[in-house]
């Protein structure tokens, strides 16, 4: 059974909220929805083929701490795709109710929320199984003109999905915790203990590269000046709620191992979800992203795209959201500070590390050429850059890039004078 009822029904967008549902029941693979699979209410658009991957995932939690799937999300031509996916074996889903909002106001005022919780029955979406049907995953397609009567670049999103043990389970954020896993405490619907929602973002899908970092790894001296033994990229999404950072590990060029990880001041944090872990002290988070690089971007000798030849290493991505509250300052020239430990023990696990920091956002961690002049062992680059090659000097392809000794050069890394002493990322595509 297939349920739609209209958010806005005085606007007369009932005739333009179309909403394209697929489900299909599976255990072992992805949904693949094929048209003549299609269920359509007034075949505004459809689906052919299989489902694009998700760009943002959330996890799927029953009674507060069971992980028992996911919700995954992805935009297509203005569309927003929502799909549920149970990975708890012999469960399966008998409702499923979905819902987009701007503000907790906009769900009160229609009847969808109220001091004694929240009615996912009233949610736009909702569809029904009986537990024969083994039904595992489920797919909503919400049209682009429903999507733009939001008229907000974030917005909320409310899964919730009724299982066949009787359970009840809510997309959003978690981590792991003692007892399974921890939702957001911040996005929690009052009167309803375990159901929350979480935000979404039209950049979710489309973030770009904001920023390159990039690292000469040997702490004091002896480094060969072509600052790929160790490239990370990354975007920035600051929302009312949210800080995001996806980090993007793209290239190695080191025996060493590394952890990747990032210092961001305590105050207005609520909750840190996605990363492997953190600590922290009485100012800072200490947020670890990638717990060990030769295992992330494995390659030989534990090198990866530092050469010209292929076969690439595929790239390797991680979203860090950080829930905000009232209390959280922005600073967009220095949203947080990222730094690696070095391990030259060539393992993430054995022996004590050494933190680098980047030069200019930290003003910190330098070594020294051959020449005496002071270099950064970590350089900040603004753009979606071009390493140069394994052993080619960063001045070859970037003549202005200068020594800290001399000045260190701001806004040296435009495009490289020689391209081909660079890596081209096209060859990963």
């Amino acid at each position: 059974m297939i349920l739609v009822r209209s958010l806005l029904k005085k606007s007369g967008l009932l005739s333009l909220l179309v909403l394209l549902l697929a489900s299909q029941s599976c255990t072992k693979k992805e949904a693949e929805v094929k048209p003549d699979e299609n269920q359509t209410l007034g075949g505004i658009s459809k689906i052919t083929g299989s489902i694009p991957g998700s760009c943002k995932q959330v996890c799927l939690v029953a009674n507060q701490s069971k992980y028992v799937g996911a919700v995954g999300l992805v935009t297509r031509n203005g569309e927003l795709l929502v799909t549920y996916k149970l990975t708890t074996p012999g469960v399966y889903l008998t409702e499923v109710h979905l819902d987009i909002f701007t503000s907790l106001a906009q769900l009160q005022a229609a009847g969808k929320l109220s001091g004694a919780g929240v009615v996912p029955t009233k949610f736009e979406v909702s569809r029904t199984w009986t537990p024969a049907d083994q039904t595992t995953t489920f797919t909503a397609i919400i049209p682009k003109a429903y999507v733009d009567q939001l008229s907000s670049d974030c917005y909320f999103v409310a899964t919730n999905a009724v299982l066949s043990n009787g359970d009840k389970a809510w997309g959003g954020l978690c981590t792991d915790a003692a007892d399974g896993v921890a939702q957001d405490g911040a996005k929690q619907f009052a009167g309803s203990p375990g159901s929350g929602y979480f935000e979404f973002c039209k950049t979710d899908c489309a973030p770009g590269i904001v920023y390159t970092y990039a690292w000469e790894d040997r702490q004091a001296n002896g480094n060969d000046s072509d600052y790929n033994d160790l490239v990370v990229q990354s975007t920035i999404a600051k929302s009312a709620s949210e800080l995001k950072v996806n980090f993007q590990l793209v290239a190695r060029g080191a025996t060493f191992d590394h952890k990747v990880r990032f210092r961001i001041p305590k105050t207005g944090i609520a909750g840190i979800f996605g990363s492997t872990s953190y600590t922290q002290d009485a100012n800072f988070y200490y947020v670890t992203v990638f717990e060990s690089t030769k295992t992330a971007l494995p390659g030989p000798g534990g090198f990866a795209n530092t050469t010209s030849q292929p076969p690439c290493v595929p790239f390797v991505r991680r979203e860090v959201v950080m829930t905000l509250n009232n209390a959280f300052s922005y600073n967009s020239a220095k949203p947080f500070e990222p730094y690696i430990t070095v391990f030259n023990s060539g393992n993430a696990t054995s022996g004590t590390g050494y933190d680098l920091y980047i030069h200019e956002v930290s003003n910190r961690d330098t070594w020294t050429a051959a020449n005496g002049k002071s270099y950064p062992n970590g350089i900040l680059i603004p753009l979606d850059w071009r390493w140069p090659l394994e052993g080619v000097t960063i001045t070859g392809p970037y003549p202005r890039f200068t020594s800290i000794t001399d000045g260190f050069t701001a806004n040296w890394a435009g495009a490289p004078v020689d391209p081909s002493k660079t890596f081209d990322k096209s060859i990963c595509q």
